[in-house]
């Protein structure tokens, strides 16, 4: 007896042992609402680039922002979507790319396959971690034990790289071709030729699917290059979300002690829509209606405040837009910064902008209420001006504040785009030790010609 049931425990493999812990330790309902927000009618997303060579089909829009450039299509083809290129839809989805990759990021682990190798294993729900690279030889199955519903999150440290041929399958799916499979990876991810991937790549850095690879699931890349080879990417099924619009653009600002009552709205998808804070708070003592879109009480406490409202679809696409409302005290009036937006600057390349207040009593006083603004940048108090020469590339959301005479104050949030760097144009440059060597050499050639002419 003892000897069968010692060959009994030597049976119970690795693959046993996180499949029971995977059950054991199913993922919290926090992952289940895990949102992509408007980067999910994304199915390519770059920070810097997006460039293609050959004939990759993309279902779905594609997208590049804070950088703006996009290349290679055609030969590419863009299905059910459209290219934006660093304008306010890309910005947004960037906002929300990030914002999910936090999400995921924050996670509790359920199983550690550090070191481990994905080729060959059959996982089963949960959130599966390294703690640097993930390496996928082979095939991987994900077995959702018939739930439609199922979730997947991949937390990756560093890397995440597939072989030649490499394959990921969901099986037992409930009936749903779009069971949630999610890669988040700490710097780049990278398909090996000809593989065959589910799931939503996630990188911090840049994504690179090479010759014939396929994804059912989008590239997301935060601040590198997305670069495609002949590749088809899917977005979950076969729809597309629809670009979903929440307005209106702006909402008014608000008194303590009086009643306020705003109604948001949306548009672009499929009603009814249900509404919701994702982000932020909204001013003290109002509330948001989750089937009407209204805002409503009485202010109980002046100040800025900033908050995102998202409208869900009936199909589950969503589309969000960042808020800002101002609540000022009894007899103040309301505090108005222009412009509304902030243009874009780019890195090295000197930037100038005055931020203007109105509806008060001046002078005013302009500061940093929230946020900060790119390196190299400054505010100055007395006129409002921004100036100075960007550093760093990126979104930098920060919120500028006026202040009056009598002490009443204004607040706007904004999002400034910073572009990287133009690249060099013209003939080549010498550094400073070459032009004084030139100089020094000129400066012989004239002399010899002095003392030629002299004699």
């Amino acid at each position: 007896m003892k000897r069968e049931f010692d060959m009994k425990r030597k049976s119970i493999g690795p693959l046993t042992i996180i499949g029971l812990a995977a059950f054991l330790f199913s993922p919290s309902p926090a992952c289940a609402q895990i949102s992509l927000g408007t980067a999910q009618n994304f199915a390519v997303l770059g920070g810097s680039t997006v460039t293609n060579t050959g004939a990759t089909t993309v279902n779905g829009n594609v997208g590049v922002s804070p950088g703006s450039a996009v290349t290679g299509f055609p030969p590419g083809t863009v299905v059910g979507g459209a290219i934006h290129s660093n304008d306010a839809v890309a910005m947004q989805a960037q906002n929300d790319l990030t914002t999910a990759y936090n999400n995921i990021a924050s996670t509790p682990c359920t199983v550690d396959l550090t070191g481990q190798n994905l080729g060959g294993l059959t996982l089963t729900p949960g959130v599966y971690c390294f703690t640097s690279s993930a390496q996928l030889t082979g095939a991987l199955t994900l077995d959702a034990l018939g739930n439609a519903n199922a979730l997947f999150l991949f937390k990756i440290g560093s890397t995440l790289t597939t072989a030649t041929s490499s394959s990921v399958t969901v099986i037992n799916n409930g009936g749903s071709s779009c069971n949630k499979v999610f890669w988040q990876a700490g710097s780049s991810a990278t398909l090996g030729t000809g593989s065959s991937f589910v799931g939503d790549i996630l990188a911090l850095t840049s994504i690179t699917l090479t010759t014939g690879s396929n994804t059912n699931g989008r590239a997301l890349a935060r601040n590198g290059a997305v670069t495609l080879d002949t590749n088809n990417v899917n977005t979950c099924g076969v729809s597309v979300c629809p670009i979903i619009t929440v307005n209106p653009a702006t909402l008014p600002n608000g008194s303590v002690g009086t009643p306020y009552n705003q109604t948001v709205s949306a548009s672009g998808g499929t009603a009814p829509y249900t509404f919701s804070v994702s982000s932020g708070v909204l001013p003290t003592g109002l509330l948001l209606n989750s089937a009407t879109g209204a805002i409503a009480g009485t202010p109980t406490t002046a100040g800025t405040f900033t908050f995102t409202i998202t409208a869900t679809d009936a199909n589950g696409c969503s589309g969000s837009r960042l808020y800002t409302v101002t609540i000022v005290s009894p007899g103040c009036p309301a505090v108005l910064l222009s412009p509304t937006t902030l243009p874009p600057g780019t890195v090295l390349v000197p930037y100038v902008q005055t931020i203007t207040a109105s509806g008060g009593t001046a002078p005013y006083t302009f500061t940093v209420a929230g946020g900060a603004l790119p390196a190299g940048l400054f505010l100055n108090p007395a006129t409002g001006l921004i100036s100075g020469t960007p550093q760093v590339s990126g979104i930098f959301n920060v919120t500028i504040r006026a202040t009056d005479a009598a002490g009443c104050q204004g607040n706007r949030a904004y999002s400034l785009a910073i572009l990287p760097a133009l690249p060099p144009t013209g003939g080549p440059t010498l550094s400073f030790v070459g032009l004084m060597i030139l100089t020094v050499l000129l400066a012989c050639a004239g002399l010899f010609v002095m003392n030629k002419f002299s004699t």
